[in-house]
């Protein structure tokens, strides 16, 4: 575990069980601790502090890009990773739009995705 990560929650936002149980596991391999919700209701019910939230743009509910724009509009919320198997037209630009730190098409390149991660603590780390 680097020193870096350590400590550091990285919230995950996404329904399918299997692949948020996976996302928790290879951020706990990568040394961060993961906080995990089935839901945009629920990541809301808690609003951990994290270093960043992961959110899958297709939800129950509240979607993820629904999400995103709530977290956005308030100015107080983690960088937003989004990642989405959704190729409807304009959804990646959408999530751009609404100031996505990173996107990814599922499935997910597991390497890039630590990196993108990695990347928001390196810049954490650098602020005064």
């Amino acid at each position: 575990m680097s020193t870096l990560t350590a400590h550091l929650v990285v919230a995950v936002v996404e329904d399918d069980i299997s692949v948020r149980k996976a996302l928790g596991r290879l951020l706990h391999a990568a040394g961060f601790e993961p906080a995990l919700f089935e839901s945009a209701e629920a990541y809301l019910a808690t609003l951990p502090a994290s270093l960043c939230v992961i959110l899958d743009v297709k939800l129950p509910g509240m979607s993820g890009l629904e999400l995103q724009q709530r977290l956005c509009a308030s100015n107080t919320g983690p960088p937003i990773i989004v990642m989405t198997a959704n190729h409807e037209v304009g959804v990646r630009e959408r999530a751009q739009h609404n100031g996505c730190a990173a996107f990814f098409w599922k499935p997910v390149d597991s390497k890039a995705l630590i990196a993108a991660v990695v990347a928001l603590a390196e810049h954490r780390a650098e602020m005064p």
